[in-house]
Formats: C-alpha cells, sequence, structure tokens
C-alpha cells in the first residue's frame, strides 16, 4: 500500500457580521468550538456593534472544514478543525484555508489602522494559535476562551504575542478546571506569558454579557 495526496481547489463557508469599511476600527477574526457551526457561533458576536456605530466592528467567523453529524446518521451537524487522524494534513490544510479566506476579506481594504483580534473558543483556541504563529498579520489581542494554546506552538507566537493574551474561564466550565487552568498558567509564566484573567459565572460557553463588558473596558 502507498500513501499519497493530492491538492486541488475546493470551496470552504465562512460568515461575517457588519461592514468592513475605511472607518472600521475592529476587525474580529473569531473560532468556533468542536461540533460547532460558524453561521450559529457568529450570533455570539452580533451585539458587539453598538448601534450608534454600527461600523466599528466586523466579525469573520470561519468554519472548520470537517463537517459530521452530532449523533448516528442525522441530525444536528457539526464542524471541527482537525482531529487525531492525519493530523499533520489538517493543521496544513487549516493555515492555507484561513490565508486565503483573511486575504481575501482584507484584500480590498486598508487595513493598517485597524485592530485584529482574535478569539479561539474550546477547540477553536488551537487551531487559532497556530495560524497567529503562522500569519504576517499583526495580531492586537488573543483571546482564549474555554481552550488553551497549541502544545506545538514555537517561541515565535509567544514572542508575537506576549502582552496581548486574555483567558477567558468559567467557574462551571466543564473542560477547564482549576487544576488545568493552573497548569495552563505555569506554563504560559515559564515563557514569559503572563495572561490577562477573565473569571465569569457560567459554563463551557461564550456569554455575550461577559464578551462586551471586557470590550467597553479593554479595547474602546
Amino acid at each position: 500500500m502507498t500513501k499519497k495526496a493530492i491538492s486541488f481547489s475546493q470551496q470552504a463557508r465562512y460568515y461575517t457580521h457588519g461592514k468592513l469599511l475605511p472607518k472600521t476600527e475592529y476587525i474580529w477574526v473569531v473560532f468556533h468550538g468542536y461540533g460547532q457551526l460558524a453561521e450559529y457561533f457568529i450570533k455570539k458576536f452580533e451585539g458587539i456593534n453598538p448601534q450608534s456605530n454600527s461600523d466599528k466592528h466586523y466579525i469573520i467567523a470561519p468554519q472548520g472544514l470537517s463537517t459530521a453529524y452530532l449523533k448516528d446518521f442525522n441530525g444536528r451537524v457539526g464542524a471541527n478543525w482537525m482531529t487525531k487522524h492525519e493530523r499533520e494534513l489538517d493543521i496544513e490544510n487549516n493555515l492555507n484555508y484561513l490565508d486565503a479566506l483573511i486575504t481575501n476579506e482584507l484584500n480590498e481594504i486598508s487595513n493598517n489602522d485597524k485592530k485584529i483580534i482574535v478569539l479561539g473558543f474550546s477547540q477553536g483556541a488551537a487551531t487559532a494559535s497556530r495560524w497567529i504563529a503562522h500569519t504576517d498579520y499583526e495580531i492586537s489581542n488573543f483571546l482564549i476562551w474555554g481552550g488553551t494554546i497549541a502544545h506545538d506552538i514555537d517561541s515565535i507566537f509567544y514572542q508575537k504575542m506576549k502582552n496581548k493574551i486574555t483567558l477567558f474561564y468559567g467557574n462551571k466550565d466543564e473542560f477547564i478546571n482549576e487544576e488545568s487552568l493552573k497548569t495552563n498558567l505555569i506554563k504560559l509564566e515559564k515563557l514569559g506569558i503572563s495572561p490577562q484573567l477573565i473569571p465569569y459565572e457560567g459554563t463551557h460557553k461564550i456569554y455575550t454579557e461577559v464578551l462586551n463588558n471586557f470590550i467597553e473596558n479593554s479595547l474602546l
């Protein structure tokens, strides 16, 4: 048996919210978690555009390239970024996809005066961190919500994002408990990273009010 791979052109879905105009101040790239779809995940961010200035924030929500039924062979469908099967190929495909997506979105507008904010939720945090390490775009903030930085990220990432990382964690999160949070913080501290911590009351999901409070106090 001979294992082979082939490159070919394909289409991938993603969703946006708001209008990307010269006066836009913040461009968000938000990565969903395992088993979610971008079209529903992006709704968590629709409330960050103030009615008085609806063009201030522009949100881009990529969708993981792999989709499957969440239970049995019908019903709800979810997407994911990668599995342990053919992991390296998934990572390469994700990076190529994200590069093409962001270049396509930002190609016709000057983004030199805009801040690019990346948010990774759950499994999406690892893919987001790999893209940040890979991209030439300057990222002003990396918000990690209920997830962790990919374990195989090199030192370049930490140099780029030294004072730009924020961790959101819920007191009832089913996947991120105090022990795992402490382990993650120790690892980051050894790398010279002291992230901003945003604790909140809640479980493993994004709470719009927590996000809006962070925006009001930290970004604007």
